[in-house]
């Protein structure tokens, strides 16, 4: 077995999270067939991390403007074209893949695709910044996945590594939020796991709800706000 493949890793809301999507848009991926996942019971993983990689290189489609139905007909298209399950996960897509992906292109009326290959890079600059995030294993597939949430500080999934669960070298990212619920301080925290306040704060950004009013405050005033 390949926990890469083969291992259900992330809920559809740990997989919303790390990669900042709307669990509600995740969820509309899904179902358009864009992405695919297994069917456990509700609050059981059901991505792998395989299926956590082509949800960060679909999110870099979407932000060009491509329309979710144009997006799903392509990842259907490309996984019966080249071959292979995770395609999306898979170094070739931005080389010798990237071709195919310009025929699938070519035959859709989404006005999207002109966008585009008209776009700074085209095609292979769409690919390129995707996976500028990933880490490639030896079998050409990705190995791991730096989550583009976090600023300032690389935080890699890695599914032989604590059940892929977000890490910084070897702290669990999940720690450092669980410490900042107790009501440490970011300086008592810093301390404990060897980081910087800055990267502490880092950590903990994506994970505090914005709130309903603009007054600005003080980022340690509002762990009380932590999801």
């Amino acid at each position: 077995m390949d926990p890469r493949f083969d291992l259900p890793l992330y809920t559809r809301a740990e997989a919303a999270l790390h990669l900042g999507l709307p669990a509600t848009t995740l969820g509309d991926w899904l179902r358009s067939g864009a992405l695919e996942a297994g069917n456990g019971s509700r609050g059981e993983p059901t991505i792998t991390f395989a299926g956590l990689v082509e949800t960060h290189m679909l999110r870099q489609l979407r932000r060009t403007g491509l329309s979710l139905h144009a997006i799903g007909e392509a990842a259907a298209a490309l996984r019966s074209r080249a071959g292979r399950r995770y395609p999306l996960a898979w170094s070739g897509l931005a080389h010798d893949g990237r071709d195919l992906l310009v025929e699938i292109a070519a035959e859709g009326r989404e006005q999207g695709w002109e966008r585009i290959r008209d776009s700074q890079g085209g095609f292979p600059g769409v690919l390129r910044r995707g996976s500028a995030a990933i880490g490639w294993s030896d079998d050409g597939y990705a190995g791991t996945l730096r989550l583009v949430i976090y600023h300032d500080i690389d935080v890699i999934v890695d599914p032989e590594r604590s059940y892929g669960r977000p890490m910084v070298d070897d702290i669990l990212v999940e720690d450092v939020i669980d410490q900042v619920r107790t009501g440490s301080s970011y300086r008592d925290i810093a301390a404990k796991f060897n980081l910087e306040d800055y990267e502490v704060e880092a950590l903990i950004r994506p994970h505090i709800r914005p709130p309903a009013f603009r007054k600005t405050r003080h980022p340690e005033a509002q762990v009380e706000a932590l999801l």
